[in-house]
Formats: C-alpha cells, structure tokens, sequence
C-alpha cells in the first residue's frame, strides 16, 4: 500500500513538471519569416544602344574630295537685245546669282551639284515700260521667277585649277528658261588667283527657242530675234 501511494505521488509530481516546462513557451507556434528575396550585388547593365554613325554635314559633302567654284556677292547677269531701228542695246541686270560649280578630284564635272541660278524678278534697264513688258509677257517672272544653268561639262580649262593668271574656255550646260530647256555652251573667260576666281561667260538664245514674245508696238519699231546672256561673276575656290 505505501508502494502504491509513493508511485501515484511521482506520477502526480512528474505531470506537473511537464506541464510547468511547456508553460515557457509560446502555445501558438510562430512560423519563420519569409527569407528576403534575394538583391543582386549590382545593378543590371542596360543594354547598349547601337551607337549610328556622324552624318556628313552638308559643307563638308558639298567639297569632301572635290573642288567648288562658289559665286558670290558682287556677281551679276544681264540680258541685251538690239533694237534695230535705233541700233541701241536694251540693257536688263540684276545681281540676283548664286550657285557653284563642283569638280569631282579627275577635273570632271560633278552635274548633280553643279547649278548656277538668276533671280529674273529684279531685272531692270534703263525703261520701265520695257522691264514690265518682259516681266509680264516674255519671262512671266511671277511665275517662273529663276533662270537656271545646270552646269553639265567644263571644256580646255586646265586640271588642276590654275591659282593665277587667265584662262579660257567653254562651259556647256542645259539652260532653262520659263518652262523650256535647252543645252548651251558659254564662252567663258577668267582670272585665278589664290583665293578665287572672276570672270565673264557669254551665250546667245533666241525668243523663239524659248517661245518668248518680243517686245513690240509702243515700245519700239523691233527688236533682234537673239537675246545675249551674260554673266559676270566673282567666286571662291574651294576644297581640292
């Protein structure tokens, strides 16, 4: 009987224990945080854009490997024209011209770049009447209001350019005129130097090549069927 007693009393000792040690924990079981993500130990490169290639500026093109003959202030171009029953010249100007003449580096001409242009709007001579006749009825500048040479060929100017003295020679290109274009071939002489270029090139057209109406009735009695063309110019050269 004591035996039993004493096993009761350490099973009842033994049971209070167990539950005094499992009152030190938290009953609810807690579960870990989540681990963070993992960073990465550097920011991802971005991606490399493809790097284009510098564009060609256009003064660069224009004589990269080639030279330019450039017009510039002081040109002029002017149109005479007989009138026969007084033997007097009827005299038109402007100094409306620019353009260029590109060589390519063999001495031949670059056509693509090669235009000479001549704002006809502001020609004038020594008669108003005149210049409005040929405003309004043999140019019809308002609506072709520039003269164009595009410049196609250079023929007996020395290769390289000369940087002194004259030269003379013959420059051919397709000339149009209001809506009508035809080849011409301007007799041209010149003076180099270091720095640039002057001359005068010359050509001949007539009204009817280029269906223009002649000045007539009150104006004068008549007029040559020739128009002769000039053009004085001052350039730069440039390049090579």
């Amino acid at each position: 009987m004591t035996r039993i007693f004493a096993v009761l009393a350490a099973g009842i000792f033994l049971t209070f224990f167990l539950a005094a040690c499992g009152g030190s924990e938290d009953n609810e079981t807690t579960s870990p945080p989540p681990s963070p993500a993992a960073q990465p130990t550097s920011a991802p490169e971005a991606a490399l854009a493809p790097t284009a290639a510098p564009e060609e500026s256009a003064a660069s093109a224009a004589t990269d490997g080639a030279t330019a003959i450039t017009v510039t202030e002081g040109s002029e171009a002017l149109y005479r024209i007989n009138e026969q029953f007084l033997s007097n010249d009827a005299v038109g100007t402007t100094s409306e011209v620019e353009g260029q003449i590109v060589f390519q580096e063999d001495g031949s001409v670059d056509a693509e770049r090669s235009k000479i242009t001549v704002g006809v709007r502001s020609l004038s001579s020594d008669s108003s009447r005149r210049d409005s006749y040929i405003q309004r009825n043999s140019l019809e500048s308002n609506k072709y209001p520039e003269v164009t040479l595009a410049v196609k060929e250079i023929l007996g100017l020395a290769w390289p350019l000369p940087t002194s003295g004259e030269a003379a020679f013959g420059m051919v290109g397709n000339l149009t005129i209001r809506d009508q274009t035809h080849s011409s071939t301007w007799e041209t002489t010149a003076t180099f130097t270091a720095d640039g270029v002057e001359g005068l090139a010359k050509t001949v057209v007539t009204f009817e090549q280029y269906g223009m109406t002649k000045p007539s009735g009150v104006l004068v009695i008549s007029v040559a069927e020739e128009i002769r063309l000039e053009i004085s110019f001052v350039a730069t050269v440039s390049g090579g």
